[in-house]
């Protein structure tokens, strides 16, 4: 008989991978503007730059903020 195996979960690793390009983008983003060569990774004014960095803060927060207050607490229990 042949061993079982078990694939992973190929949505879960593709939203990883999603996430790791996103902040891969932010990062070399952010070395530009550290190496004064901003010029050399995107067209977009500082002005539209910033205005999206804003709202991807923004949405990371929100996401955060949605993701804790689902969140399951513990039942508190009463204790004699």
């Amino acid at each position: 008989m042949g061993q079982t195996h078990q694939q992973p979960n190929v949505h879960y690793l593709l939203q990883d991978a999603r996430l790791e390009a996103a902040l891969a983008t932010i990062d070399d983003l952010h070395d530009a503007v550290s190496e004064g060569n901003l010029a050399a990774v995107t067209e977009l004014s500082n002005r539209e730059l910033i205005g999206w960095l804003h709202d991807l803060v923004y949405t990371a927060q929100e996401t955060i903020a949605e993701i804790e207050k689902r969140a399951v607490c513990p039942p508190l229990r009463m204790i004699k």
